[in-house]
């Protein structure tokens, strides 16, 4: 009987063997699944970055541009501090630059009046010309230094105030205009380059926390994976070990029995057996038991 013994171990160690050699195949499995998940993720992630980085270089200088055009225009229209370097440096009549202006004194917002209009564009050429002109016909008359030559000096810079204010205020509103689009446009196309920036990072945002998510599902899945395996693993060695005992037990209880009870079976055997004779009786059968159960 300890034969059968044995071939009840070797059954059960076979089936812990078994069950020990598939569930490490299904770990290995899970885990090259998770190996592979995380290198298309940092593949993903370095293709989003590469692209991120290359839309930056090409925006940049716009962004950039953009950013020193907005900062001029709100300089001179009284919005904003003055850009860099600029604060103390000698203006257009020589005086320094103010470190900033309100909409009431700033180059292009400030109202235009009377005191505004020595300053435009040709009016001062315009009136020294007059009035030499003027000096000149009175001094050709004898009167150069006369009361009339004053007074009509007098009435013709009226004159040309009154016929050219309204044209100075237009050429100065056209001439603001002007230089508040040339500084616009450029702070409108840094704008522009900082919402598509923006656009892709969020885009490539939005792709990587989806990549991140999925990923993530993917590695709780395997993961999970790795745990049934193992479970049932367990499961699996711990049936094939009870059962490889209870066979055990099973051969050993019987050999005890046959042990124990051979010889009185096979002798009812005998007394029962009409034909049993001296030359052929139940000897060589009882020698085969014996030596199974002995053995």
């Amino acid at each position: 009987m300890p034969w059968a013994v044995a071939a009840a171990g070797v059954s059960g160690a076979a089936g812990i063997a078994s069950s020990a050699v598939g569930a490490n195949a299904q770990v290995t499995a899970e885990q090259n699944a998770i190996a592979a998940q995380q290198n298309m993720l940092q593949q993903g992630e370095n293709f989003a970055t590469n692209q991120l980085t290359g839309a930056q270089n090409t925006l940049s200088p716009y962004i950039n541009a953009g950013n020193q055009a907005q900062g001029w225009y709100q300089y001179l229209t009284g919005t904003g501090a003055a850009p860099a370097g600029v604060a103390g440096t000698p203006g257009a009549n020589g005086q320094p630059q103010p470190s900033s202006y309100n909409p009431l004194t700033a180059p292009l917002t400030a109202p235009f009046s009377a005191a505004t209009l020595p300053s435009t564009p040709g009016y001062q050429f315009t009136l020294d010309q007059g009035l030499k002109s003027t000096q000149n016909s009175y001094a050709a008359q004898g009167l150069g230094a006369s009361g009339a030559a004053d007074k009509g000096a007098a009435q013709y810079a009226t004159g040309l105030a009154q016929n050219t204010y309204n044209q100075q205020f237009q050429n100065y509103l056209t001439q603001n205009a002007q230089i508040g689009n040339l500084l616009y446009q450029p702070a409108s196309l840094g704008a522009g380059a900082a919402g598509t920036l923006a656009g892709l990072q969020g885009s490539i945002g939005a792709a990587g926390l989806g990549a991140n998510v999925s990923t993530g599902q993917g590695i709780a899945s395997s993961l999970v994976g790795q745990g049934n395996a193992i479970a049932n693993a367990a499961t699996g060695s711990a049936n094939a070990l009870s059962s490889g005992v209870n066979n055990a037990l099973t051969y050993s209880l019987l050999g005890q029995y046959l042990n124990s009870n051979s010889s009185n079976a096979l002798t009812s055997a005998t007394a029962a057996n009409p034909f049993a004779s001296s030359s052929v009786g139940v000897d060589p059968l009882y020698s085969l038991l014996q030596t199974q159960v002995t053995a």
